[in-house]
């Protein structure tokens, strides 16, 4: 159905966290798995995070550059994903996770991959893949944007706190600028996923930003340290306020990707397209 972007901003952890909290509550149909891809240039944080060092950091990312020099990016792709398992949830085996780079120094080998990659998400999106992409707090920008210009939606994460108001209003402008340019598809994906931590709430950001606040999410930081830290969840994790705030997220989410689609797909789209690129 999807391919979503989430961004973050300087200073503003959660993106991560937000991200592993809807590759787990996100609704499977029958057929379809979802793919979380930590695609953030400075580096992944699940497996020392949320799985604590419990898996071995020998699948990921960082070992596509290596293996596209000796079999095409698709074949490599699946090699790297790891099957998050849960016993109570039936269908936990159809959440993937492809797991960041553990180093920055890694992101330099990866320039020739972020272009490969943006075209294999949106090519196993018809064969049953959803997938998330975490670009952090500055992969939006430079070689990795691309994963930005195809998604299906962009979302940055932010608070309503001043800090995250000021960050906030800069870097969807810079997104704007971006998604409106030459070789973006609009800015008419982007959104924000607002955490209500400060004074802040949906109608100033959207005052401020200019962009629809898609969800709102609780600021619940014990709740969250399970995701971003891998403390014990207890067997009412999946039934909290934030994991319950998510789930309820999710519909919107897929409610902008599909009238997001339906727009681009439209016959006056089309026909505005190529008058800007005749244009051109």
């Amino acid at each position: 159905m999807a391919v979503i972007t989430l961004v973050g901003l300087p200073g503003a952890p959660g993106v991560t966290s937000t991200a592993l909290a809807l590759l787990r509550t996100w609704p499977l149909e029958d057929g379809r798995r979802m793919i979380l891809a930590e695609c953030d240039p400075d580096g992944g944080a699940v497996l020392s995070g949320a799985l604590q060092g419990r898996m071995e950091a020998d699948r990921g990312l960082r070992n596509l550059a290596v293996s596209t020099r000796t079999q095409e990016l698709v074949n490599a792709f699946w090699t790297q994903l790891i099957a998050l398992e849960n016993d109570d949830r039936r269908n936990e085996r159809n959440r993937l996770l492809l797991a960041g780079l553990t180093e920055m120094s890694q992101a330099s080998s990866l320039a020739p991959v972020w272009t490969q990659l943006a075209d294999l998400f949106a090519g196993i999106e018809p064969g049953g893949h959803d997938v998330l992409v975490d670009l952090g707090r500055s992969g939006a920008f430079g070689p990795a944007s691309v994963l930005a210009l195809r998604a299906d939606v962009v979302l940055v994460v932010m608070r309503g706190t001043v800090r995250g108001l000021h960050n906030g209003k800069s870097r969807i402008a810079q997104l704007r600028a971006l998604l409106d340019g030459e070789n973006g598809r609009g800015s008419g994906g982007l959104g924000v996923l607002l955490i209500r931590q400060g004074p802040y709430g949906p109608r100033e950001v959207e005052e401020e930003t200019g962009v629809p606040v898609i969800a709102q999410l609780p600021y619940r930081p014990a709740e969250a340290a399970v995701l971003s830290d891998g403390e014990p969840e207890g067997r009412q994790f999946m039934n909290s306020k934030l994991m319950k705030a998510v789930g309820d997220a999710t519909t919107p989410i897929r409610q902008r990707v599909a009238s997001r689609r339906a727009r681009l797909a439209s016959p006056l789209h089309q026909r505005l397209r190529g008058v800007s690129g005749s244009a051109r």
